[in-house]
């Protein structure tokens, strides 16, 4: 599946995912079954992309009961662009906080996590998500492609 996730991953999306490291995440709750959206910061890896939650979080116990998920991404610099990434999770626990701490310093600039950032007692996990579906349509048909270019100008 790995050829496939990275197959779907153009470089025209690659460059959507690179603009930010914010991005909205929706998993399936697992009480109702309904949308449930939350901004977290993700990394893409060539593969999959990457988020770090704590395990007390409604998404992980959403994504332990389905493992469905998307994340959309939108450009910053034009948010006429933007990726949504459809697809499986798996979880894999992240008992010293190396894989959160990773992921904090590659979505942070190199800065380390703070401390106390998490509660104390708290559990990490990482959060894979495989692509296995992935839109970016031009809004519009396209017609405002130059969008940053016309409403973003130093002028």
């Amino acid at each position: 599946m790995a050829d496939d996730a990275e197959s779907l991953i153009k470089p025209q999306h690659e460059a959507v995912l690179a603009s930010t490291v914010i991005g909205c995440f929706s998993t399936l709750r697992h009480k109702d079954g309904r949308v449930s959206t939350n901004p977290v910061s993700y990394r893409w890896n060539g593969a999959e992309i990457e988020i770090s939650t704590l395990k007390g979080r409604m998404k992980y116990r959403n994504m332990f009961a389905d493992p469905r998920a998307t994340l959309c991404v939108v450009s910053p610099q034009d948010p006429m662009h933007y990726v949504e990434i459809r697809g499986r999770v798996r979880l894999v626990d992240d008992p010293d906080r190396s894989l959160f701490t990773a992921h904090f310093r590659a979505t942070s600039g190199g800065i380390e996590p703070p401390d106390g950032m998490d509660p104390p007692g708290s559990e990490r996990a990482m959060i894979y998500l495989t692509p296995e579906q992935v839109s970016s349509p031009k809004m519009y048909g396209g017609q405002f492609d130059d969008f940053a270019d016309k409403f973003h100008s130093k002028d």
